[in-house]
């Protein structure tokens, strides 16, 4: 192909190349480079951080009776600079792996961007400051500054491991309905407003710590600049939205800030999995409507657990490693930590999806439904979880909409834990045998499709769309395309 293509332009045939080059697609960014007004109305900017050399098929003729019109040899000269600089960047991009024709048009940012991570979607540094106790003699009671905590691969090793949970877990104080850190543990959740922790949730950048990365690379080829027009929000996400009100009010301010030196551009919030339900509460108890209306523009939820998740009834029963190492990290081993997060209760089933009959879970004696869920609570020995479920667990309510622009997206067509059931001897302390429905793995597709309750007639006059994926699981929808073009068209007021 490129000999041929090559030849046809080294010999002059002008109507060869005119037929050749009308097979390609696109637009060419001579504007920039060409001062040719005929010319200029042509042609477009391109945007993936190249300049991609194609003529736009429907203006071909055009373009050539206009430079024809200009001077019919260098016209022709023109069109063999133009189809050699064709030639080359197909070639740059055949040995980057990557088809030209996969690009995206440049544009600069129409919105500002700000990214909520999920659950445990955020980096978390700690330093022990004295601890009293520790639970194996290699752990530390003392370090000299903070560590990576969250996501550290290295803390993933026999006994060393034992060290991590007892740093991460948490202290539920019934009264206040709120919790602290272990004793002689600080922890600190870095990058507020940038993008890099939760780009990637280890700093070494290894793959299994891969999370926004995709959308963040993506959207600065379509102009964004990181920790400008877009910009990254973690929090600590073992905690509830009870306990985030400064993690909120630097979220406002941020979203503030950020509109004025826009020059008064609406703020667009783009959160995955529990980072929406973390901004609904945002929403709902943080900002006033006639906030809502000048400074975000809308909303983009992806997989979205609005009505909680069954998998933390398996959670707070048996623990839950995602299926993950389990040798080093048995769900029992997991569990007490798991417990401890607030945001485990936040996320537990909501009576605004599951109605008060359903089983839930089951063992050989009892059903547990959300009508005997206290019953659940003490019979997995954890009566705090109980507590924690009566603060965190019914933030939400009857899950009104936001009162924001909503884009809804989810996946479907993924086996997702409906019910648990354990067998005589076996619960709490055994993983249980798994009932089956659809979701997308993670979040149950009840959950996920809450969104479609909401239109703009009770969403205050403000536009929901949804879209469902089809095979879009929880966490690879992350890099899926069919995610990150409609991610585009939200941001670009298309859908």
């Amino acid at each position: 192909m490129a000999p041929f293509f090559l030849m046809m332009y080294l010999f002059g045939d002008y109507l060869a190349v005119k037929l050749k080059v009308k097979e390609l697609i696109c637009r060419y960014n001579l504007a920039r480079t060409l001062d040719f007004q005929p010319v200029r109305k042509f042609v477009a900017p391109l945007s993936a951080g190249h300049l991609f050399a194609s003529f736009c098929l429907d203006h071909f003729d055009s373009l050539t009776f206009a430079l024809e019109q200009f001077n019919a040899i260098f016209a022709k000269m023109i069109l063999r600079l133009l189809g050699c600089t064709v030639l080359l960047t197909l070639c740059a991009s055949v040995a980057e792996g990557m088809s030209p024709f996969n690009r995206v048009f440049k544009k600069s940012p129409k919105h500002p961007v700000i990214l909520i991570p999920g659950d445990a979607g955020s980096q978390l540094e700690a330093n022990l400051t004295g601890k009293p106790s520790v639970v194996h003699y290699i752990c530390s009671k003392q370090t000299k500054d903070y560590f990576d905590l969250w996501l550290n691969l290295q803390l993933f090793t026999p006994l060393v491991i034992d060290c991590w949970l007892d740093n991460m877990m948490l202290v539920f104080n019934s009264t206040t309905g709120t919790t602290s850190n272990m004793p002689g543990v600080d922890i600190r959740v870095p990058g507020f407003g940038g993008t890099s922790t939760i780009e990637y949730l280890d700093k070494s950048m290894a793959s299994p710590g891969s999370y926004f990365a995709t959308l963040v690379d993506m959207m600065t080829s379509w102009g964004y600049t990181r920790g400008k027009t877009l910009q990254g929000a973690p929090y600590d996400w073992r905690r509830a939205p009870n306990e985030l009100h400064l993690y909120f009010d630097a979220l406002k301010v941020s979203i503030e800030t950020t509109y004025r030196y826009h020059k008064h551009k609406k703020i667009v919030t783009i959160a995955h999995s529990m980072g929406n339900v973390v901004m609904l509460y945002f929403y709902h108890n943080i900002v006033d409507q006639e906030w809502k209306d000048k400074y975000i523009q809308s909303h983009i939820s992806i997989a979205a657990p609005w009505g909680g998740a069954m998998q933390i009834v398996r959670v707070f029963a048996s623990g839950y490693n995602m299926n993950y190492y389990r040798v080093i990290l048995p769900p029992s081993k997991l569990r007490p930590m798991q417990r401890s997060f607030t945001s485990s209760a936040f996320l537990f089933p909501s009576y605004a999806v599951w109605n008060d009959t359903e089983v839930l879970a089951s063992t050989f004696e009892k059903n547990y439904t959300l009508a005997n869920v206290e019953e659940f609570f003490k019979d997995i020995n954890y009566t705090t979880g109980y507590e924690q479920y009566k603060v965190a667990g019914q933030m939400n309510g009857k899950l009104d909409p936001p009162g924001v622009q909503l884009h809804c997206i989810y996946g479907t067509g993924i086996d997702t834990a409906e019910q648990f059931s354990w067998a005589k001897g076996y619960f709490p302390d055994y993983p249980p045998l798994i009932a089956y429905g659809d979701g997308d793995g993670t979040v149950n597709r009840r959950s996920a499709e809450v969104c479609l309750r909401w239109n703009e007639s009770n969403n205050k006059g403000k536009r929901v769309t949804t879209h469902e994926l089809p095979g879009g699981e929880h966490m690879e929808i992350m890099s899926s395309p069919a995610m990150l073009e409609l991610v585009r068209k939200a941001i670009y007021d298309l859908l």
